[in-house]
């Protein structure tokens, strides 16, 4: 009896995390689509800071609400430091690389990062890696190549560097999260890394000839509107994200996380009037079977 009652609160937990992966999945599709459109009006420097400025009060807000104060104590400062950095620079190629680059196509490049990691993995760590992984990072070069087409008259052109690179990035950033997860409370972890941030673009925007309060003052109610919209569908997505991964196993879960390019290729249709071409689809299904065979393979440690 007892068995049974811990099985439907596991089938339960697993159908709970799942529709929070989803929900996350929608949620950075929305704030992907939303940083496109402001792009054409906004520099996109001033939008990273403002959606790293914005990330920071809620999670601050939280921290105080958790504790009662906003002590902050990290027994691992220096790997904060290099995690922060990552997520930087994983975010200047996003941002940047969703400029030019249709939604779904840039979203599939972006979800590299499982194949990447079982790269760097190998490289940096000298872990072992499977024949079946090495299958799943060949697979997934593939889908790039078809995606990107570099000779190709279809050609993305070289936008198509700024996501594999921040994949490459994303994937480094994991790597050093699951290092910072088992020493620093994840709350203070994402305030540290989204602080540094917007500290850093700050620095950077008072010393380049890009000033943050013009570039504001022209922005109308309906595009005030849309960052306040960015900033909370990326931050919402982050606690989702956390929600989802407290309930059931990552290893699970992550998989559905590849519905991110089905909400990009919708949003991308509707709003921005671009549904990709066969190669692009067949590319893109590559991609999207390799990061979950990659998923579900070091789920179960192969």
């Amino acid at each position: 009896m007892e068995t049974a009652k811990q099985n439907t609160a596991a089938k339960a937990n697993l159908s709970k995390g799942i529709g929070l992966i989803l929900l996350t999945s929608c949620m950075f599709a929305g704030s992907d689509a939303t940083i496109k459109h402001l792009g054409a009006t906004i520099p996109v420097l001033v939008l990273l800071w403002a959606r790293y400025v914005f990330q920071s009060g809620v999670l601050a807000a939280w921290h105080w609400a958790r504790n009662g104060s906003l002590r902050l104590k990290s027994r691992a400062p220096m790997l904060q430091v290099l995690r922060g950095f990552l997520l930087l620079c994983n975010s200047s190629s996003a941002f940047f690389g969703v400029q030019h680059l249709p939604l779904a196509e840039f979203t599939a490049l972006m979800l590299l990062a499982p194949v990447a990691t079982t790269v760097l993995g190998a490289l940096i760590l000298k872990e072992h890696v499977s024949a079946s992984r090495w299958t799943m990072v060949a697979l997934g070069v593939a889908g790039m190549l078809a995606v990107v087409r570099p000779a190709g008259e279809a050609s993305i052109g070289w936008g198509a560097a700024l996501p594999i690179f921040g994949a490459l990035c994303y994937a480094a950033f994991q790597l050093v999260t699951r290092r910072v997860a088992s020493i620093d409370d994840i709350v203070v972890t994402n305030f540290l890394s989204a602080s540094l941030i917007a500290v850093v673009i700050g620095v950077g925007l008072w010393f380049l000839p890009l000033d943050i309060v013009p570039s504001l003052r022209g922005v109308d109610a309906g595009h005030w509107a849309l960052l306040v919209l960015m900033g909370t569908l990326a931050t919402a997505g982050q606690v989702s994200m956390a929600a989802a991964v407290r309930t059931a196993p990552l290893s699970l879960l992550m998989p559905f996380a590849y519905a991110q390019i089905g909400f990009a290729a919708a949003i991308g249709w509707a709003l921005f009037d671009h549904a990709p071409d066969g190669w692009t689809v067949f590319g893109i299904g590559l991609i999207a079977s390799a990061g979950v065979g990659t998923i579900w393979l070091s789920g179960r440690g192969r």
